[in-house]
């Protein structure tokens, strides 16, 4: 079994190696020739683009928080800018792609189609500038060309190449200010599975079937049972979703708490409190495995009450880890009393309404 100590150790590596994936990851975004405003740019692209950027993001906020989190991030980030490589390998012209009078580097002129961008899994090296094509601009070389030398410690949005951010005489002249024929306008239409996360595509979905019954039942039964339809099926709804809440919310701290098991927290301090109903707190603190602090919070009346060196607690593993009592615990699953009434009511009600009205309608009940 693993010690504390190779654990903690583990975990710092794995941190370590997390950094520098990201660093590597946004200095790939950093340095791509990709532009939206770039004629011959489609939906498509722009949509890898942006998911690209918006997981670097993610990445960056969730790495220490929630490692696993940002590794996701990271592996979906990556996976969306080799899609926009693969579509802009029959996009870019073969001699190299100039934006706005200077050459990219890196553009993609020789590769083939199913290459992909590899995330470097060491420490990262020196890379060797690229030694400029004879007759060809100088815009983003370093040195006395004029450009600035990019700095590891730079954010991503501060080494976009300015032609990429737009604003400027250059970029409102358009393609005629640079002598490149205006390219035709290729942008597709998106699909809505492109437009819409999954949760709107289902409650799309829903509601148009909703919409679809209530008129079958507005012309089987009558217009006002088909509104009452409408009206007791969203009520239902709501009520069985609200005792689905309730529900889950016991069986998931259960269930985390199962999951974490008892653990010792060390007392660190009353601190004044500034929730209503208590006027000091005693802090308990657990450090886990890979170095993530949790606080439990003791609501005292006073500030001069002893507190107890340790307590035992229960870690709650989950989306947001916290620690519990055991009174907590044994009171937690008292929510079903609560949530299965509200749960099986609403659902009651929503099937009556749907396709209750309507089967029996077809039956030969009279409404």
């Amino acid at each position: 079994m693993t010690s504390p100590q190779g654990r903690r150790r583990r975990a710092r590596e794995e941190a370590v190696l997390l950094q520098g994936q990201l660093t590597a990851f946004g200095e790939l975004l950093a340095a791509h020739p990709f532009a939206v405003d770039r004629p011959g740019t489609t939906h498509l692209m722009a949509v890898d683009y942006a998911r690209a950027l918006d997981a670097y993001e993610t990445a960056a906020r969730e790495a220490v928080r929630d490692p696993a989190l940002a590794r996701r991030e990271l592996d979906e980030g990556l996976a969306a800018l080799n899609r926009l490589n693969a579509r802009l390998v029959g996009a870019l012209p073969v001699e190299g792609a100039m934006v706005e009078g200077a050459m990219v580097e890196g553009a993609v002129t020789e590769q083939p189609r199913d290459r992909a961008v590899e995330m470097p899994t060491t420490a990262r090296t020196p890379t060797t500038p690229r030694t400029p094509k004879p007759g060809a601009p100088v815009g983003r070389q370093g040195g006395a060309g004029g450009g600035a030398e990019r700095r590891p410690g730079e954010a991503v949005a501060d080494r976009v190449p300015p032609a990429r951010r737009g604003s400027g005489a250059a970029r409102e002249a358009g393609p005629a200010a640079s002598g490149r024929p205006a390219a035709a306008d290729v942008r597709t239409r998106p699909r809505l599975r492109e437009r819409y996360t999954p949760a709107q595509l289902l409650l799309r979905a829903v509601l148009t079937a909703l919409t679809v019954y209530c008129g079958a039942v507005g012309v089987v039964v009558g217009w006002l049972v088909a509104l009452l339809c409408f009206f007791g099926a969203s009520l239902g709804a709501g009520v069985a979703g609200c005792g689905y809440a309730f529900c889950l919310l016991p069986i998931a701290q259960t269930r985390g708490a199962v999951k974490g098991g008892r653990v010792e927290a060390v007392y660190g301090g009353t601190r004044e409190s500034f929730v209503r109903g208590r006027r000091w707190e005693q802090h308990y603190v657990h450090v886990g495995a890979d170095g993530r602090e949790l606080t439990y919070r003791r609501g005292v009346p006073s500030a001069s009450l002893v507190a107890l060196p340790t307590r035992r607690l229960w870690l709650v593993e989950g989306d947001a880890p916290q620690l519990i009592t055991s009174l907590d615990l044994f009171l937690t699953p008292l929510a079903l009393v609560l949530g299965v009434p509200f749960l099986l009511g609403g659902a009651a009600l929503t099937l009556f309404a749907v396709p209750g009205v309507l089967v029996t309608a077809l039956t030969g009940y009279r409404w």
